[in-house]
Order: structure tokens, then C-alpha cells, then sequence
């Protein structure tokens, strides 16, 4: 990581020793060419060093993560990716937390197929982290077993690109091998916030997602929020009440914009999912 720094170090220096020419932007100079390749390549190295991991199609299925291809069932998974984008895009927006109001709602099948789907816009670069440390799934749901942890890169203890995957060339995912018992003593750090700034430095990734734990069930996910941009609210449609959404509503809005309200498990509707925005 120390490497990749430097070489975006070097990059930025060059770029901030050039005058902003006024009025109309002219042809980009050789040099400026130059700079513009090597933060380029900078990177892109620091992408590729990220390992890939290929989770079976038959995983994939049995977690319900229907976006990885273009299918009927992932189709809600698309809508919500693309609303998602735009609104980002929108506000200016690129930390997104996925929270609930109880576990059980299926904010991490939201998470995972949003990381999924995402792969397939090249063009995107984003990432997953899982921070639902008390109860981590995303490893699970993608079949993987990490060496390494979430905590332990936010410790300082690994480098990211060691601990991290790749899912596709544009999408990276940082597990949770293991439960915590008091995460809010890992995400309560300011080394926690200093590492995810520096995770967005040297990566640059257009959209980071987290993954967290219900909000009325820990003290955690308050914490976390005001290092995001906005918040995604799962409701289960079998089991969150009205009272619940507005209360978990009303705990996001202190710390966080709220980005929107996906209502799951509908009974009723075709595709199973429903979106309120």
C-alpha cells in the first residue's frame, strides 16, 4: 500500500505544480498526458493487486444474489442499483450504508446483490464492506473464507489488498471472518475513519457500501453513520412495522442522509421486492 501511495503521491504533486489555465480548457500537454497515464496506471496497480475470488453459481443461488447476471429474479436488484447511482451521482454522494431495523430483513442480500450488480457496470469502480461484526454473513453468502478480517486491516494488522477480493475487475469486497463481541470499540476509533479515507485515496472507487448491523439492536451502526454520505433502510414487509421504519427513519436523519426505504419480503408482488424513495 505504501507503494501505491507513493506512486499517487508523485501523480498529484505533478498535477498540483501546473497553472489552471482560465477561460476554455486547451489540448492537454505532453506532460500533463504524462501525468494523466501514470495516475492511471497508479491506479489500476493498486486494483489488480487485489486477488480475485470466484464464488460458485451454485452459492450465488442459494444466497439469493440474482444480480451477478441479467435474470428476472435480479431484475429489482437492477432498479435499485441504478436509482441508487443517480441519486448518488445526484448528491455527490459515495459511502452508502445498508442497515434494518432487525436482523432478519435482508439488508445483506441487498448489499450483496448491489455488489454484484455493480459488476456489471465496468465503467463503476465499488466496494463492500462487511460491518456487521457481531453478525458477519457476507463471507457466507459468497461461499469465501478469509485468512484476514475487516478488523484486522482497520487494526492496521493487514494490508487491505491482502485481506481484500476482487468479485469482478471493478468490484472489490472486504469481509468479517469472525464475530466481535463490543465491535464499537473497533469502528469508534479515529484510526477507523483514517483508514476508510485512505482506502478511498488510493482506490478511488465511485461507490462504497456497508453493510450494517440493525439499528435498534446496536449501538454500533450510530456511531458508523457519520462516516457515510447516506443510508439505505431495509423493512421486511412479514416483519418491520410502520413505527419501526419511522423510528430507524428518524435515528439515521441525526447522522446520515437518508437514501431511501427498500421494503422486502412482499408476498404480494411478483418480483418480491418493493422500493420507496
Amino acid at each position: 500500500m505504501e507503494k501505491l501511495q507513493a506512486a499517487l503521491a508523485k501523480a498529484r504533486a505533478q498535477r498540483e505544480g501546473e497553472p489552471t489555465p482560465r477561460g476554455a480548457r486547451p489540448e492537454l500537454s505532453a506532460k500533463a498526458k504524462s501525468r494523466q497515464a501514470a495516475e492511471s496506471s497508479a491506479l489500476d496497480a493498486a486494483w489488480e493487486a487485489v486477488p480475485y475470488f470466484e464464488p460458485t453459481q451454485r452459492k450465488l443461488k442459494q444466497s439469493r444474489i440474482f444480480a451477478a447476471d441479467v435474470s428476472t429474479e435480479g431484475a429489482p436488484f437492477d432498479i435499485l442499483r441504478t436509482k441508487l447511482l443517480l441519486e448518488m451521482r445526484r448528491n455527490n454522494w459515495t459511502r452508502i450504508a445498508i442497515t434494518s431495523a432487525s436482523a432478519g430483513s435482508g439488508k445483506t442480500t441487498t448489499a450483496c446483490n448491489l455488489i454484484a450488480g455493480f459488476g456489471r457496470q465496468p465503467e463503476v469502480r465499488s466496494m463492500l464492506f462487511d460491518v456487521d461484526m457481531r453478525r458477519p454473513s457476507v463471507a457466507k453468502f459468497f461461499g469465501a473464507t478469509p485468512e484476514a478480517s475487516l478488523v484486522d486491516v482497520l487494526e492496521n494488522k493487514v494490508a487491505f489488498e491482502e485481506q481484500a477480493v476482487r468479485l469482478h475487475k471493478n468490484t472489490i469486497i472486504s469481509m468479517t471472518n469472525r464475530p466481535l463481541r463490543d465491535p464499537s470499540e473497533v469502528l469508534s476509533k479515529q484510526r477507523t475513519a483514517e483508514m476508510l479515507d485512505e482506502i478511498q485515496e488510493i482506490y478511488q472507487p465511485q461507490i462504497m457500501l456497508f453493510d450494517l448491523p440493525p439499528v435498534l439492536i446496536s449501538d454500533e451502526t450510530r456511531g458508523f453513520l457519520k462516516l457515510v454520505d447516506a443510508t439505505l433502510i431495509v423493512a421486511s414487509s412479514e416483519a418491520t412495522t410502520i413505527a419501526q421504519v419511522d423510528e430507524v427513519e428518524r435515528e439515521v436523519s441525526e447522522y446520515s442522509n437518508v437514501a431511501g426505504v427498500i421494503l422486502n419480503k412482499c408476498r404480494f408482488m411478483d418480483e418480491g421486492y418493493g422500493y420507496s424513495y
